[in-house]
Order: C-alpha cells, then sequence, then structure tokens
C-alpha cells in the first residue's frame, strides 16, 4: 500500500494511540487556517485599500469570495472524501490552500488577490470535511468527545485569533507589507503540517462503487450559491431586490435537489445526500442548531472591529486585542469541554447559550450606555470572557452529539453538512448584523450604540436556538459500527 493509503492507527478506538493525537493535531493546522483566513483579512482590507486600491466592489468580493467558495465546495468535497479516502482530499485541499495563500500575499492588482481568494477558500472547502471525519474515524466514546472538545477550541480560537494575528502582523510590518505577510504565514503553517499529514493521516476508503451524482452536485450547489449570494451580496448592499430573488429561487433549487436524490436513490445509486441523514433526528436538529448558534455569534468580532476601528480610530492591533477574552475563554473551557458534556450531557448546550447570551446581552447595555470618549476595551473583558466561556462548552458537545449517530460511510458528507450549516450560519450573522449596523449609523446612530442594536440579531439568534435545543434528543452512549 502506499503512503497514501496505508492505515497506520487503528480506527474507530475508545484509547486512541499517540499517532492518533498526532494526526488530530495535524488536521487541526486545516481548521486554524482556514477559520483564520476567514476574519484575518477583516484588519488587513485598510491597508489592502491603500496599497493595490480594489474598487469597492473587489473588496467585497475579497472578503465574500472565500466565504462562497468555501461554502459551495464542502458538500462535494465530503461525498469524494467519503467515495476516495479522506486523507487525499485534506493533503491536496491543504496544498492548494498554501499555494493559494502565496499567490494572495503576491498579488500585484485587486483582479488577482480577488481570484486567489476564491481559489483559496474553494481548497479550505475541500479539505474541511476531512477533518471531522478524520476524528469521528480515529476516535470513540470519550476519546471522541475529547477530540471533539479540542476542535471546539480550535474553532474557537482561530475566529477569535485572527484579528489578534493581523493586527500584530500588520502594526510589527507597516501596512504595505504587513497585509501579504497576513498570508505567507500559511506558508509556514504548510510546511509543517503537509508532510506530517501525510505521514500520520490513515486513509479509509468506504466500500462505495456507485458513481458520483454529478447531477445532484450541480443542482446542490446551484441551490448553495442562491443562498450565499443572497447572503454575502445582500449584506453588503442593503438587501436589494435581486438579492431578495435569488434567495427565493433558492427553494425550487432544493426541491428539485430532494426530488432527484429521492429518484437517483431507488435507481439503486449513491445519493450525494443519503435520505437517512435527514431523518436521523439528532443530525437534522444538531445541524440546524449549529446554523442558528454560528449565526448568533460570528459576528460579534467584525462589530467590535469596525467600532474599534471606524469608530474610535484605534490601530489593528487594538481591535484585535479587544476581542481577545473570548478566545482566551474559549481555549480554557473548549479544552474541557468533554468534561461538562458527561455530566450534564444535553444540559451542557442550554449552559453554553445562556452564558453567551450572558455576554451578549451585558455587552450590548455596555455599548449603549457608553460614550464615545470613554470606552474601553477593559469593560469587554469579563462580559467577553464569558461569552468565550459559553462557546467553548457548545460548539464541540453539539458536533460530538450528532456525529455520533453517523454511519463511518456518511461521515465525509456529513461532517460537510455540519460545515455547511456553520458557514450558512455565519454568512446570516454577518450580513444581518452589519446591515443592522450601517442602517443604525445612517440614522444618526453613534458606532457604539449601533453595535448594541447589531447585537440584538445576535441575542434573538440564542432564543431561537435554546428553543432548537428542546427537540434535540438526549445523546446515546457512542458504540463502534
Amino acid at each position: 500500500m502506499d503512503a497514501m493509503s496505508k492505515p497506520m492507527i487503528e480506527l474507530e478506538s475508545e484509547t486512541p494511540s499517540r499517532r492518533a493525537w498526532q494526526a488530530l493535531i495535524t488536521v487541526l493546522s486545516g481548521t486554524f487556517m482556514a477559520i483564520v483566513d476567514s476574519t484575518i483579512v477583516n484588519v488587513a482590507l485598510p491597508s489592502i485599500r491603500t496599497s493595490i486600491h480594489p474598487s469597492a466592489a473587489q473588496i467585497e468580493w475579497i472578503v465574500s469570495g472565500y466565504l462562497l467558495a468555501f461554502g459551495l465546495m464542502l458538500i462535494p468535497a465530503g461525498r469524494l472524501g467519503d467515495r476516495y479516502g479522506h486523507k487525499p482530499l485534506f493533503v491536496t485541499g491543504l496544498s492548494l490552500f498554501v499555494i493559494s495563500s502565496v499567490v494572495c500575499g503576491s498579488s500585484i492588482n485587486a483582479s488577482e488577490l480577488v481570484i486567489a481568494r476564491i481559489v483559496q477558500g474553494a481548497s479550505a472547502g475541500l479539505f474541511g470535511p476531512s477533518i471531522q471525519a478524520t476524528i469521528s474515524l480515529l476516535f470513540a466514546g470519550k476519546a471522541r468527545s475529547r477530540a471533539f472538545g479540542i476542535l471546539g477550541t480550535m474553532i474557537g480560537i482561530s475566529s477569535a485569533s485572527g484579528p489578534v494575528i493581523g493586527g500584530v502582523i500588520i502594526v510589527g510590518f507597516g501596512g504595505n507589507l504587513g497585509w501579504r505577510l497576513v498570508f505567507f504565514v500559511n506558508l509556514l503553517v504548510g510546511a509543517l503540517a503537509i508532510p506530517l499529514s501525510i505521514r500520520l493521516i490513515p486513509n479509509v476508503k468506504p466500500n462505495i462503487k456507485n458513481e458520483l451524482d454529478l447531477v445532484g452536485l450541480s443542482i446542490i450547489t446551484v441551490a448553495l450559491s442562491f443562498v450565499f449570494i443572497f447572503l454575502i451580496e445582500g449584506g453588503s448592499t442593503n438587501f436589494p431586490i435581486w438579492t431578495i430573488v435569488t434567495a427565493l429561487a433558492s427553494l425550487p433549487a432544493f426541491a428539485a435537489f430532494y426530488l432527484w436524490e429521492k429518484h437517483y436513490q431507488k435507481r439503486g445509486h449513491k445519493a450525494l445526500v443519503d435520505g437517512r441523514l435527514a431523518r436521523t433526528r439528532s443530525f437534522s436538529i444538531g445541524t440546524g442548531l449549529a446554523m442558528i448558534y454560528f449565526a448568533a455569534f460570528s459576528s460579534i468580532f467584525v462589530i467590535i472591529s469596525l467600532i474599534w476601528q471606524d469608530g474610535l480610530h484605534r490601530d489593528a492591533l487594538a481591535s484585535g486585542l479587544a476581542v481577545t477574552p473570548f478566545a482566551i475563554g474559549t481555549l480554557i473551557f473548549g479544552s474541557i469541554s468533554d468534561r461538562f458534556s458527561s455530566r450534564l450531557g444535553k444540559g451542557t448546550l442550554y449552559l453554553g447559550i445562556a452564558l453567551l447570551f450572558t455576554s451578549l446581552a451585558a455587552t450590548e447595555v455596555i455599548l449603549r450606555l457608553s460614550s464615545m470618549g470613554h470606552v474601553s476595551a477593559l469593560l469587554l473583558i469579563v462580559p467577553l470572557f464569558l461569552g468565550g466561556f459559553g462557546n467553548g462548552i457548545f460548539i464541540a458537545p453539539n458536533q460530538d452529539f450528532l456525529l455520533r449517530s453517523i454511519e463511518r460511510r456518511d461521515a465525509g458528507v456529513s461532517a460537510a453538512l455540519l460545515q455547511t450549516s456553520q458557514r450558512i450560519g455565519s454568512a446570516l450573522s454577518v450580513a444581518a448584523s452589519v446591515t443592522i449596523f450601517f442602517n443604525s449609523l445612517a440614522h444618526g446612530s453613534t458606532y457604539l450604540k449601533a453595535g448594541s442594536n447589531a447585537l440584538i440579531f445576535n441575542l434573538a439568534m440564542l432564543v431561537i436556538g435554546a428553543a432548537i435545543t428542546l427537540y434535540l434528543p438526549k445523546p446515546t452512549k457512542v458504540t463502534s459500527r
């Protein structure tokens, strides 16, 4: 067997080997790079504007093109991983990600940067499902909960640390060079992660002989394109009529996908998305909960960045440091989230939502009652740390609860559907919150009040998330399949 296909680790073990934990750390490098690059560019945009002078539309696509390509690639990548093995998808996607990152940092004009960002996002989507699928295949029982806890920690840390890392680089090296080095960081991480992934990650190829459902893939790509274009473009243009029409067009597209998949499966083929997944209550409800939860917290960092940089005229580093308490809280409690889930079960999700709700409510009050000349990041330390606490203990158990009921042959596509729901939630969060924020500014609000108004949307999402959690079945004990 070659290096790309030889399983070197015992699969689905409750007492995983040291090499299994090393493989986990390796795939988490992909999580770190993919999520950091979705947030780090926000603090780099002012430097990019002064360096290569992109148009307003190009600035929009530097951010949204990455997210759009990322979201669209997840489902086909998940099914390809289930068919051909997740290791080659991870190695290929990570390699393309590093190459496109270098092209981003070397771009001499805005058009090059936009194209490179789209390729970078597609590369992240290519290896994304392999991360959670690898965890599902390598770990079982308490070890799986622990592994997902580490993954949840990495997701939270990556989301919050992107602006900090970007701020440090740009302040340290200056705007013209700093924004390029923001992308070159991936070259250093990839230089370690790619050879380690070739050596450490096993490649499991389930016995799936049916051809890839290209018709279903085309239909779901169109349907998801409509959704992401509505959220990304609509959020940046105050939702003109054409974006609403695009959103409505997604409904018949999803209906057509459902009907085709049903027909395709009746003919004895392997559907792109098996209907059994939708009928698995823990998976279908948990995926919806993941989307709502990510809609509740993903825009926090963007809103604080807008207040600190545009409103208070602080530098990129100060903006990034303002959200550091959230990252620290996520790091501490995400790493021990399995202890909460083993004792509280589904109650862990309620606790996480309650803590994040308290955090955002306190932040909303602080912003509303403060004045532009006297607001300080010190006031946000405790609320944001509390939010990181809730975030840390929520993300991993939710992933563990819904993926533990999935058969090995569907590990990739189920992970892809979960990540797609998270990306849709993040896009919804940014689109809605940023629209509320700028509409408030247009009607005479200060940056602080505009930020507090935007947070009301996040609070509403958490209320909906708590209601959805009521219908999530209690997690069952993990058994080998």
